[in-house]
């Protein structure tokens, strides 16, 4: 095993046990101290692996990011090319356990990113990747005739990931009685209307 493993090994499972308990708790739950207890670690070996708190949130954040990515990078493109972007929707809506984790960091993160320009590269980087991926897919339909031509493939994907972020964020904080398709079903209707051709 390359000794390099080793270091990385101990920062994903600190990182994780992060997520976890940012998750659970908040952003102003996090220290050090607090994500070495749930790492069941010590706190000498996060500051081994994190000299700052700030650190170790830039890192989990940088988590976050790549595992949402990686899932969307695995989305087959089927004909038709538009249900593609359906399942990218499911992808990224928080809609098991494990999703929800991920988007109450993602939106914690996304928060802090108003004030901190360090979490706001990472937010845009990873932003930047999404809106690339979806004009993609709007511009592979457009050449199969599911879309009229003409379209703005970028502002179609502007629209389309300013619904998912306010659907998961709705998902996020809704009362655990309701209905998580009600929410999806905003996200259903905006691709519904994407697909139909304008009219005069």
């Amino acid at each position: 095993m390359p000794t390099t493993s080793v270091p990385e090994a101990r920062r994903l499972v600190i990182g994780e046990a992060l997520l976890r308990l940012v998750a659970r708790e908040g952003l102003e739950a996090v220290s050090l101290r607090a994500v070495a207890a749930e790492a069941d670690t010590s706190l000498g070996m996060v500051q081994r692996q994190f000299a700052t708190k700030d650190d170790l949130l830039l890192f989990a954040a940088k988590l976050v990011g790549e595992a949402m990515a990686e899932r969307v990078r695995r989305v087959p493109y089927r004909a038709p090319v538009l249900e593609t972007l359906r399942r990218i929707v499911d992808e990224l809506l928080p809609l098991d356990a494990e999703r929800m984790v991920e988007a109450r960091v993602y939106h914690a993160f996304t928060a802090r990113a108003a004030t901190r320009p360090d979490f706001a590269a990472i937010v845009a980087r990873q932003d930047g990747e999404l809106q690339e991926t979806l004009a993609k897919v709007f511009a592979i339909a457009e050449q199969e005739g599911e879309l009229p031509a003409g379209q703005d493939h970028t502002a179609l994907a502007r629209l389309l990931s300013s619904v998912l972020d306010g659907a998961s964020l709705a998902l996020v904080t809704r009362p655990p009685e309701a209905d998580p398709a009600t929410y999806v079903a905003g996200v259903d209707l905006v691709l519904d209307l994407i697909k139909r051709p304008a009219t005069s």
